[in-house]
This record gives C-alpha cells, sequence and structure tokens, in this order.
C-alpha cells in the first residue's frame, strides 16, 4: 500500500467508518428508546433497524457485516457498466468487517500505509435519519445527541488533527440544534455535517437561508467551524413520484431511471441548497461561512454558476452581493471520484477544490493514493493543493 505514494501527505476530506451497532443507542436517552431499535428476524436470522416506526432501507445491510470492498462499484458510478452486468455482481464477494473500518487506533495505522496526513472521518448509516425522524423532533435530537457522544468516544471530534470526525446537526429544531451546537464546539469540533435540502418538519418545510437559523451560522463562524454538506437521504423521493416513478435513497444501486438521469437524490438536493443559502442573504448575513460539500458531485458546478451571472444579470438588486463571487468566496467542493477534476479546474478556484477519496466505500476508489492517476494533466502544485494543502488549510490541520 506504501507504493507510489506522492512526497506530500495526503488529506483527505471524504473518509468514511462504519457505524457499530450501538453507537446511536449507547447513550440515548431510555424515553427516546423506540426511535432506534434493531430486530432480528426469526424467520431468516438477519438484523434490521427500525427508526421510528419505519423499516430503515437506506443501507440493505446496516450492520455493516459483511461489507463490499473499497473501489469495488468505482467502475459503475464512472458509467462504465455499458454491459449492464447486475449491481450485486460488479460488487463482487463481500470481505467481513475490518478493524480499521470501526475502530480509531486501526485507521490510524492504515492511514499511515495510505500516506494520509490528516482527513475527514464521516458516518455512513446516520445519514439517513433526519428524513424518518423529522416529524419528531425530540427524538431526531436524542438520537443526534446520542450518536455525536459516541463519535467524541470513539473517534473524537478533532483529537490530534489526523482524524476530523465531525458530529451531526438536524435543524429542524432550531433551538435544540443551537444547544447541541454549544456543546459541539465547548467540545472542539472543527466542523458539523448536514444534510442537504430544505428544512422538514411539522411546519413544512423552510430553507436553511431562514433568519431563524442565523444564531447558528453565527456560532459557526465565530467559532471557525465549517459547514460540511454531505450526501444523505433528503427526503427528495416525492420529485420523481411526481413524474410517475417510485424511489428511494439508496446507497448502493439505483432502481429508477428518471432519478439517476436528473440526480435527484444528489445533484438537486445541493444545488438547491447552496441556490438558497446565496439567494436568502446567509452569506451576506455571515460572510466568513465556510460550506463544504461532500460525496455530491461537481458535474452541477458550471451550471449553477451560469444560473447565478445569469440571475445576477437581471435582478442585481435582489442580491446583496455578487452570487458567482459568493460562491467562489465561501463554497468548497469535494467532487466524487468519477468526476473530472481537471475539468473542474476551469470553473472554480482551485483552491476551494478538495480531494476525497469516498475510503472504503465500494464506490470510491481503492486507496487515496489512486486518485492521483486522474490527476496527471495538472501541474505538480495544482495535485498537491487538490490533494494536500487545500483542505489542510481549511481545517487548520
Amino acid at each position: 500500500m506504501t507504493e507510489n505514494l506522492p512526497d506530500w501527505p495526503i488529506y483527505d476530506a471524504d473518509q468514511h467508518y462504519y457505524e457499530a451497532a450501538d453507537s446511536f443507542t449507547r447513550h440515548l436517552d431510555p424515553q427516546f428508546s423506540y426511535a432506534f431499535q434493531w430486530v432480528t428476524s426469526q424467520a431468516t436470522g438477519r438484523t434490521h433497524l427500525i427508526v421510528g416506526n419505519e423499516l430503515f432501507t437506506m443501507i440493505k445491510n446496516p450492520t455493516f457485516n459483511p461489507v463490499g470492498k473499497p473501489g469495488a462499484l468505482a467502475a459503475y458510478f464512472r458509467g462504465e457498466n455499458t454491459e449492464g452486468v447486475e449491481f450485486k455482481k460488479m460488487m463482487g464477494k463481500m470481505d467481513p468487517i475490518k478493524p480499521e473500518y470501526q475502530n480509531r487506533d486501526a485507521r490510524l495505522k492504515v492511514l499511515d500505509e495510505q500516506g494520509v496526513g490528516g482527513a475527514f472521518m464521516l458516518p455512513t448509516l446516520a445519514l439517513g435519519i433526519e428524513r424518518i425522524l423529522n416529524r419528531d423532533p425530540l427524538a431526531l435530537d436524542a438520537v443526534m445527541r446520542a450518536f455525536n457522544r459516541w463519535i467524541d468516544e470513539e473517534w473524537g471530534f478533532a483529537r490530534d488533527n489526523r482524524i476530523v470526525a465531525p458530529p451531526v446537526l438536524s435543524l429542524v429544531d432550531e433551538q435544540l440544534a443551537e444547544k447541541e451546537l454549544q456543546w459541539l464546539i465547548e467540545r472542539g469540533t472543527k466542523a458539523i455535517i448536514l444534510r442537504p435540502g430544505p428544512v422538514v418538519g411539522e411546519f413544512g418545510h423552510r430553507s436553511p437561508g431562514d433568519k431563524r437559523y442565523d444564531r447558528i451560522w453565527s456560532m459557526c463562524t465565530d467559532a471557525d467551524v465549517a459547514v460540511a454538506f454531505h450526501a444523505a437521504d433528503s427526503g427528495y423521493a416525492g420529485h420523481v413520484e411526481n413524474w410517475g416513478e417510485r424511489t428511494l435513497f439508496s446507497g448502493g444501486d439505483s432502481d429508477s431511471p428518471f432519478a439517476e438521469v436528473l440526480s435527484v437524490h444528489l445533484e438537486r438536493p445541493i444545488v438547491e441548497t447552496l441556490a438558497a443559502l446565496v439567494s436568502h442573504g446567509v452569506f451576506d448575513r455571515h460572510p466568513a461561512l465556510k460550506v463544504i460539500t461532500v460525496e455530491l458531485g461537481s458535474g452541477w458546478v458550471p451550471e449553477l454558476l451560469r444560473r447565478f451571472k445569469n440571475s445576477y444579470g437581471k435582478i442585481p438588486h435582489m442580491f446583496g452581493y455578487d452570487p458567482v463571487q459568493r460562491f467562489h468566496e465561501n463554497v468548497y467542493v469535494a467532487p466524487f471520484q468519477e468526476d473530472s477534476i481537471v475539468s473542474l479546474v476551469d470553473h472554480m478556484n482551485i483552491d476551494h477544490i478538495l480531494f476525497g477519496s469516498d475510503w472504503p466505500h465500494p464506490e470510491g476508489v481503492e486507496t487515496p493514493a489512486a486518485a492521483l492517476a486522474d490527476l496527471v494533466t495538472l501541474t505538480p502544485e495544482q495535485t498537491k493543493k487538490i490533494m494536500s494543502t487545500n483542505f489542510k488549510q481549511l481545517l487548520k490541520l
């Protein structure tokens, strides 16, 4: 694993752990035990997850044992499955879960072997919780608080600047979010994770640009905490249903050609979220706020910038600041492994392009250093910025 490493450390903005069975229950208030339950079928012996009163289906095997090999689906996500090979066959043989997928000390050893100086260590299962519990804000808050305390114990929010494991926050109840954020800041977090899309609850739908959330953005800027939007179940299945198809967000293969063409669950939520943050004045009111998009691709960047430019040319008086400039100043993007980072350099500030391997997920790369092969046409200085310097400087690692 140490072959073909660059002569500088890689800083990876998208690595993952697989949550342990007690990650949400170890610190969960017993009165909310109904919100997160493991149930084993007597008929099949298979363990299922019940969140609220709903079977959790975002991940087919939420126990993560066995689990797919890192990079096993790289060709699939690069659109190279032209013969229509069955998804399960492309995945190949599953492996028993490895210690480095769930244990911090074991992971540090692997990071050393990978030549990774520091990394975002992100959840997997947690990103499907909010959509299910958003009508029960107290239970949602209890589950997220329990999970964040597990993260702090097992991985550390930023214990040694090698592994940065950001906590997950929900905006469904802004007062509960502010209280949790204050605790997270006191514990030294460098970033928080939010799901992209509108804030949804019993009240209906709200923009994250609603001024009721300004206190949260102020707390983040005052504490130099970055806001990372990561791929999640953003509740966009309804868009597909409006066109006669039924689909749910899944971490695996797509069951809807319509949703796949429009990237309903990935690109659409982040495009609309960034459009809302800019159009609703979040960056005007909080110009130091740093937003990171992770595992949401980058193919949407040129079109969003075109729309910003065109809109500003029509109604500049409706914006507090040039929206294109706002994007370049406040937004950092970690592309998919299948995206053309070389092309992205033509559209945005190279200092705001981050490298993310998605390791050890099957849809990522086999090893972080393997991504160097896609950057051979960049200069050595550009490659180092994207794969090392930018993320290190952003989080002050």
